[in-house]
């Protein structure tokens, strides 16, 4: 995995999969980091800027659930390692949105029924 040479430009390969995922009330979400660099699985209100400037999107700022990177004891405690697994439990009906507090373009919505 390599960051995009452009600063702001996602690296299509970077990305978590499904960009949407359907479960029922009660299932485990597993995150699996199967890149070369940590990431974070940050649950956000609305989709926004991560903690390093650089890397969001034009006219994104930090969104308010990654100020302060790993600073923050709750993003530092969304970090997902080179080659380990997180787990989600506990989600309850709705929709929930989560995102890469590093890499802000690594997005998901988990749709919980």
């Amino acid at each position: 995995d390599v960051c995009s040479s452009d600063l702001g430009t996602p690296d299509p390969k970077w990305d978590f999969e499904p960009d949407t995922l359907k479960i029922k009330a009660g299932t485990t979400v597993s995150i699996v980091d199967q890149g070369g660099e940590p990431h974070t699985f940050t649950e956000v209100t609305q989709f926004g800027g991560g903690f390093i400037p650089t890397l969001n999107g034009p006219g994104e700022t930090t969104i308010p659930e990654c100020t302060n990177g790993f600073a923050n004891l709750a993003v530092a405690k969304t970090r997902i390692l080179q080659g380990s697994t997180f787990n989600v439990t506990g989600l309850s009906k709705g929709q929930h949105r989560f995102q890469c507090c590093i890499h802000p373009w690594m997005r998901v919505t988990v749709e919980v029924r």
